[in-house]
């Protein structure tokens, strides 16, 4: 039953591909986005604003949005792994990974569910738009 659900979802996906119709993946629609252009104006105004970097370790170490904090993705996070992350601000979750926002969208819902209420997703391209436009950096060489 699962294999054929699966076989009619990619076909109905190359359907749709085939006659142009825009597709992405993105993982938890209904969570907001923000642009770059919008954070970049919240870091700017000095807004008190929580960024979480959902990428591995090393990768945030090769070059990160100034003053984010590495968070790795993680499947099943708990109270515990937040206990750091102030709820009452604004917490802006990115990920390199190309439409749908996968780690960053699935950090965002897990905090959601723990109890963070204004949390939002840096929306594609994320951290290499960010670079692309020249904004402040940490990390790297």
């Amino acid at each position: 039953m699962k294999r054929r659900l699966v076989t009619v979802l990619l076909v109905v996906f190359g359907l749709l591909c085939a006659l142009g119709v825009p597709v992405a993946f993105a993982g938890h629609p209904d969570i907001p986005r923000i642009t770059i252009d919008e954070l970049k104006t919240l870091i700017d105004k000095k807004v008190d604003v929580v960024i979480l970097d959902a990428q591995l370790k090393s990768i945030y170490d090769a070059g990160h949005i100034k003053g984010a904090i590495s968070f790795p993705w993680k499947a099943d996070l708990t109270d515990s792994d937040v206990s750091e992350i102030p709820k009452d601000k604004l917490v802006v979750t990115y990920c390199d990974c190309g439409p749908g926002e996968t780690d960053s969208s699935d950090l965002a819902f897990q905090l959601l569910g723990l109890g963070f209420p204004d949390v939002k997703i840096l929306l594609n391209p994320a951290i290499r738009g960010w670079k692309k436009l020249g904004y402040p950096l940490e990390g790297g060489k």
